[in-house]
């Protein structure tokens, strides 16, 4: 027994095979599946970014009681100027000569710099007329942040009693009358260069 349309459902059930296979692909590269789009990459560095941020500052901003932490003393002893990797340390962008080191620096270097991750430090603090946040402040400056950039921030009070001597005067006493000095807030720019 012969069945003489075999050819023709043969011919059908390739063309059905063939457009589904079309099908197929069409709705593959409709789609990204990779992980390396820019969408999903882009998320899982800038959430690794924050991360190592927030450990940056959260280990700085550590202190014993009766002690003032890292990050407040690099504030303190900060003296208004702005400092950028040259390639071997923070240096005075107005004055090469003159260097910044100090904890702050020395994890900087040890954690984002040795990674290849670019980053700013700006201070925002209370501005003594208005008493609102004035405009941020660069302390150390590499360059204008990617569009994937990554802001941590921390956040303390500074008092008459935390200065050895008067701050200069980037960062004013809003209060003379008082032991409050000023709110810093520091801003921790990070991004993938």
């Amino acid at each position: 027994m012969f069945d003489e349309k075999a050819q023709l459902h043969t011919l059908e059930g390739v063309a059905a095979a063939t457009l589904i296979l079309f099908v197929i692909i069409y709705a593959i590269d409709a789609t990204s599946l990779t992980p390396l789009t820019s969408s999903t990459a882009n998320v899982h560095v800038e959430s690794e970014l924050m991360v190592l941020g927030q450990d940056i500052l959260s280990a700085l901003d550590y202190a014993e009681p009766g002690y003032s932490s890292e990050l407040k003393n690099a504030i303190i002893i900060w003296n208004g100027s702005e400092y950028v990797w040259n390639g071997t340390a923070y240096v005075d962008k107005r004055n090469t000569a003159n260097s910044l080191t100090n904890n702050l620096t020395k994890i900087l270097r040890n954690t984002l710099v040795e990674q290849g991750i670019a980053h700013n430090v700006e201070l925002i603090f209370l501005d003594n007329i208005t008493l609102l946040p004035g405009s941020p402040v660069k302390m150390i400056h590499n360059g204008d942040p990617s569009n994937n950039a990554v802001v941590v921030s921390r956040k303390f009070a500074l008092h008459d009693g935390d200065l050895k001597s008067p701050l200069n005067q980037t960062i004013e006493d809003i209060d003379p009358a008082t032991n409050f000095y000023n709110i810093v807030d520091v801003r921790l720019v990070l991004w993938r260069m």
